[in-house]
């Protein structure tokens, strides 16, 4: 395992982030009527659904950039690591972030996370994040079919995420997922759909899009770690699906529609095909809860 990766872990624990220690909550929907022959009304089940999504949105000036800031905004779920929580989203916008963060030309860079896509809605303003000084790890191998990343959270900034009642995926919530799911939804935000530069009183837009899915037949895995494959199974005005990398994928059987499984998070998509890869959230929580345990105990070791 990147040990890299373990030292962001044990950084985020020794400089105790926000600890969760509620019970894990059942993943359970309310009456949204999704069987075959009802469809659902995308609007309800969407804002259901956002109650797991957090975007991460960047304000960034490049030098001798006469215009207002640029703008770009990823999506994201809250997830619990043991009694941590962070933002997880695709490896590759974690690479961007950093990249972003070192890049020569560009003299401020803002970073702030949004959660207001569901339900509960008591600000516009997002929770300012660190991104020079805030531990996080991420993982891209498209050979291995790794990509993923973590941003970790401080005590304030998950206080603030919880005030709008923002569910974290959760190891429990994660396992025994059936092998029956016949449908599934995949929720980001399109960059086609987004701001690429705030407006002149600071303001940028974003689009909450949620898109239907169909698993694809089985086929040969050319990855380590397989990867869920889908292809998309909604219209769709969208040219690409760039910014909805990271976007969790939920999936459900539509003769149990009470309870839905989040099965992966939106890595790439193949166009000519209207197909969609993903990493599936058992691989990432596998890596995960080992890097967990490796930097409890070595925090243990140093104390």
């Amino acid at each position: 395992m990147c040990g890299a990766c373990a030292s962001a872990l044990a950084r985020s624990q020794s400089e105790v982030p926000y600890r969760y220690r509620a019970k894990a909550t059942a993943l359970l929907i309310p009456d949204l009527h999704l069987s075959a022959r009802v469809p659902p009304r995308m609007t309800d089940v969407q804002t259901f659904f956002a109650r797991h999504f957090v975007a991460i949105s960047v304000n960034s000036r490049f030098r001798d950039d006469e215009g207002p800031d640029r703008f770009f905004a990823a999506s994201g779920l809250l997830i619990r690591i043991g009694d941590i929580l962070g933002i997880l989203t695709a490896g590759h916008v974690v690479e961007y972030l950093d990249e972003a963060l070192n890049h020569r030309d560009i003299i401020s860079l803002g970073c702030q996370l949004l959660d207001t896509f569901g339900e509960t809605k008591l600000s516009d303003l997002g929770v300012p994040y660190d991104l020079k000084n805030s531990p996080r790890l991420h993982f891209h191998n498209d050979e291995q079919g790794l990509d993923f990343g973590v941003l970790f959270l401080h005590e304030h900034q998950a206080r603030l995420i919880e005030k709008h009642n923002i569910v974290p995926l959760t190891y429990e919530a994660s396992r025994n997922e059936p092998a029956d799911l016949d449908v599934f939804f995949l929720l980001g935000l399109p960059s086609e759909l987004t701001s690429e530069r705030v407006s002149p009183s600071g303001n940028a837009t974003v689009a909450l899009t949620m898109l239907r899915l169909k698993k694809a037949e089985a086929e040969e895995q050319s990855t380590l770690f397989p990867r869920f494959i889908a292809t998309i199974d909604s219209q769709t005005s969208l040219e690409s699906l760039k910014g909805m990398s990271g976007g969790p994928i939920f999936g459900l059987n539509t003769e149990r529609s009470n309870k839905y499984w989040i099965v992966a998070i939106q890595s790439s998509w193949r166009k000519s095909e209207r197909k969609i890869f993903g990493c599936p959230v058992t691989h990432i929580y596998d890596i995960l809860n080992e890097l967990y345990e490796r930097a409890a105990s070595e925090l243990v070791e140093e104390r």
